[in-house]
């Protein structure tokens, strides 16, 4: 007993393997009896012939712009195609826009006068930045004598104009005849400066109104006149005759306590009197298109007459027209005893008419106010101006 008990017994790992042994015999024989045989070659996988993929077509060439004529802005996405022989890429956003013209040569004219030499400044600013490639030659006409009429000379201007000696006048729009010869017509209307009247004085004084009793004040317009003898019939009327620096001296010197002139003119002058006021246009009606400057050219010349009204102002063609038509119903011509001011608050705004009509010997004035639409044609509202006045009795200060 104590010898059995002393002999090594076997593992626990042996006696699993020997059970694994007895348990794997039969599977071992078939293994080994396959491995007796000589071994095959191993087979080859069969090649299954595969299509070739067929490629893209390839886009087709885009068109030389130097053969087929284009602009070389056509695009393939957002890249632009490059001319030939050009190795920068086109910028678009630099493409020419608005309409292109053909650069002309012109000769402009108009009076050897201080303010009539502004109205050249003022086209040099307005046609000419934006028609860069024209040639302007300008030319000034020497303003009659102190107290003559303009007209003759207005008229050998105008003549020249239709034989082709000259292209271009400028000239105060209220200045401008009605009845312009046949060939001629007004091109372009630039932006109009306010077109309010102006009290110059001596002292302060915020009105005609506030003037001392049987105060001297010099006006050199019918229209003024007028207005003036309704408001004050006491103050002693006096003609002023000369351009505006003229005018001014008559006041320094002390022959007159006030005097009436157009803010336009001190504007473009830039002139500022010591005491001045403006007055408002329903006591002092403006006459008509003052404060505008038109240009007047041959209606044959289209190439010309499309640069002037790309370069026009709108609202300044719109209502001297408008008030130029007034003033052809009433029978009217520049100077005669008629206001007239066509005006709007905003482009969405009805367009207004504001007419005064009268006797400047008397001082009666008659005044009458239309309010048309904000897209009413400026003949028509005109016409109902006209009809309105009609109405209150203004026939009889026609043709004054």
């Amino acid at each position: 007993m104590g010898g059995l008990a002393n002999a090594p017994q076997p593992s626990s790992s042996t006696s699993k393997k020997a059970g694994t042994a007895k348990s794997v015999n039969k599977p071992a024989a078939k293994t080994a009896a396959k491995a007796a045989k000589p071994a095959a070659a191993p087979a080859k996988k069969a090649t299954v012939p595969t299509k070739a993929t067929p490629k893209p077509a390839a886009a087709p060439a885009p068109k030389s712009t130097a053969s087929s004529g284009g602009t070389g802005l056509e695009f393939i996405g957002r890249f632009p195609l490059r001319k030939s022989g050009d190795g920068k890429k086109l910028d678009n956003k630099k493409s020419s826009t608005g309409p292109v013209f053909e650069p002309g040569s012109y000769t402009v004219t108009t009076f050897q006068t201080p303010l009539c030499e502004t109205y050249i400044e003022e086209f040099k600013g307005i046609y000419q930045s934006r028609h860069t490639q024209d040639d302007v030659q300008f030319k000034l006409e020497k303003f009659p004598q102190l107290g003559a009429d303009p007209t003759p000379l207005t008229q050998a201007i105008l003549a020249k104009i239709l034989n082709k000696e000259l292209d271009m006048l400028l000239l105060n729009m209220k200045d401008i005849p009605l009845d312009l010869p046949k060939g001629l017509s007004i091109g372009a209307a630039f932006k109009r400066e306010d077109p309010r009247d102006v009290l110059v004085t001596r002292a302060t004084y915020g009105a005609i109104q506030e003037l001392p009793y049987q105060a001297r004040i010099a006006a050199n317009s019918k229209r003024r006149v007028m207005q003036i003898r309704a408001l004050r019939p006491d103050l002693q009327v006096l003609p002023s005759l000369g351009n505006i620096h003229q005018r001014l001296d008559l006041m320094e010197k002390g022959d007159v306590d006030a005097l009436l002139l157009s803010w336009s003119s001190l504007r473009r002058l830039n002139l500022s009197p010591r005491y001045y006021v403006s007055l408002q246009a329903d006591l002092m009606v403006p006459a008509p298109c003052q404060g505008s400057v038109g240009v007047i050219c041959r209606d044959d010349d289209e190439s010309l007459l499309s640069k002037l009204r790309y370069v026009e102002d709108s609202e300044a063609s719109w209502s001297s027209r408008c008030e130029r038509a007034f003033l052809a119903k009433m029978g009217g011509r520049p100077g005669a005893p008629i206001g007239a001011l066509a005006h709007r608050k905003g482009t969405q705004d009805p367009w207004i008419l504001d007419i005064a009509v009268g006797d400047p010997t008397s001082g009666e004035v008659l005044k009458h106010r239309e309010i048309g639409t904000s897209r009413c044609k400026p003949e028509s509202l005109a016409d109902k101006a006209f009809s309105g006045v009609l109405g209150k009795g203004a026939r009889r200060f026609m043709y004054l």
